[in-house]
């Protein structure tokens, strides 16, 4: 699994004993079981649109991975339930690795020390990770190094971080930050793929990636081992930053708001995207803009699904 789609699972390996399925064989159908987990204060897809993403997936992963998937009807799942049941150690724990910046009592410091390390760890070379980050900083990289991207991706990261917590989308509640969402094994959650409404937003010391420091810690996807899960892994996607209207999301999107069937084509393509970590261990061939892999600049779906080819993509 790709270090960069788990977040933080690898290195705090509370996920070890996951049973992981083999990648499937090209021309195999695949079974994926499908929650919709609700925010009921946050806008949702509706039934039709929902249909719409799978449908998408369906059509993306075959062109781009050469397999078949089929999905179950979607189960809704009222996000609440889930989220109550994490024990209070846990809670501890992954407060502990994550930045506070609803209290303001972060550590910047730490934080761009998880940043360093976790851009040395990426499979994508220094140059590449700069190429794909400085168009979309808001102050340019003062030394090419390791520790000067991080030190301007934590700060674009915490100003825009700031900007999302203005717009009063997040609350007391753990809901949004990632973390627990990474964890979501732990709730014995048997889904193998899970679409939510709720916008995950949030930074940590730990496991940290590139695409989601630059657009403010807004997460569109997660794939996280999950030993409940039929294929003991479960592929996250949230619709939130797609059918969002606060100004700071429909900014990131170029002033865009999307039409019902663009924004059921951009999810599928999320959702294409995860399948591609979860099915086949798939990491993210930064720059590379023909592939599904390669995450989307800030929230500018359009542009992204526009340089999608998956024959372009081929080694």
């Amino acid at each position: 699994m790709s270090a960069r789609a788990v977040i933080a699972a690898s290195l705090l390996a509370v996920s070890a004993c996951a049973h992981r399925a083999a990648p499937p064989p090209p021309g195999q159908t695949v079974t994926l079981k499908v929650a919709h987990v609700v925010n009921p204060e946050l806008p949702a897809m509706n039934a039709e649109q929902l249909r719409a993403v799978l449908a998408g997936a369906r059509r993306g992963v075959r062109e781009s991975f050469g397999v078949e998937v089929e999905f179950t009807e979607p189960e809704e799942q009222p996000l609440e339930v889930w989220f109550d049941r994490f024990a209070p150690g846990d809670r501890d724990r992954w407060n502990d690795l994550s930045y506070d910046f609803k209290g303001g009592k972060g550590d910047r410091a730490r934080l761009v020390r998880g940043y360093a390390a976790a851009l040395r760890s990426d499979d994508a070379s220094l140059d590449d990770l700069i190429a794909y980050a400085e168009p979309h900083l808001l102050a340019p990289v003062a030394e090419r190094s390791y520790q000067g991207l991080a030190e301007a991706v934590t700060a674009t990261l915490l100003a825009r971080l700031e900007r999302i917590k203005s717009q009063k989308l997040v609350d007391a509640s753990p809901n949004n930050e990632v973390l627990y969402w990474v964890f979501i094994g732990k709730l014995s959650f048997p889904y193998d793929v899970v679409i939510t409404n709720q916008l995950i937003a949030s930074a940590e010391y730990v496991g940290s990636s590139v695409h989601t420091a630059i657009r403010g810690g807004i997460t569109n996807g997660i794939t996280t081992e999950n030993p409940a899960a039929p294929r003991g892994i479960t592929a996250i996607v949230s619709t939130y930053p797609v059918i969002g209207e606060d100004g700071v999301t429909r900014e990131f999107r170029g002033g865009e708001t999307y039409s019902n069937a663009d924004s059921a084509r951009f999810v599928a393509l999320l959702l294409v995207h995860e399948i591609g970590h979860q099915l086949f261990d798939l990491g993210h061939p930064y720059g590379k803009s023909a592939c599904v892999m390669n995450p989307p600049e800030l929230l500018r779906f359009r542009e992204w699904a526009g340089r999608l080819n998956p024959e372009g993509c081929k080694p």
